[in-house]
């Protein structure tokens, strides 16, 4: 049986900033990474310090809504975000990725979309 997983991201991201300063926003993240540390990574340390706003979904149907959910939180931040811009060296990203499982086993089809955006 084929299952989906699909996640979809609005990161903020750059070389050195504060992921708390971004409580500006009065958004708390799904997740966040400091430049340098090992936590979310697997292999090696962070090369950036990443802000992650994040929604996992089972299914390609509900996408739509899901990606709106996302957009509808940060939209009216837009002065926020663009005052923040100014005062870090950030870029804002968002992605779309998914996976397919066959029998709980990942396969090798997988879908990823990403656009990195100045604002």
């Amino acid at each position: 049986m084929l299952q989906t997983e699909v996640t979809i991201e609005f990161i903020i991201c750059g070389p050195n900033f504060n992921p708390d300063s971004v409580k500006l926003l009065g958004i708390s993240p799904t997740k966040y990474t400091i430049r340098g540390s090992m936590k979310n990574c697997k292999y090696s340390p962070a090369i950036e310090t990443t802000w992650c706003l994040q929604h996992c979904i089972n299914s390609l149907n509900d996408l739509d809504h899901q990606v709106r959910q996302i957009i509808d939180r940060i939209e009216n931040k837009l002065n926020i975000l663009l005052k923040f811009k100014e005062e870090n060296d950030i870029d804002f990203v968002f992605t779309i990725y998914g996976h397919v499982y066959k029998n709980e086993q990942r396969s090798d089809i997988y879908l990823k979309k990403y656009v990195r955006f100045h604002i």
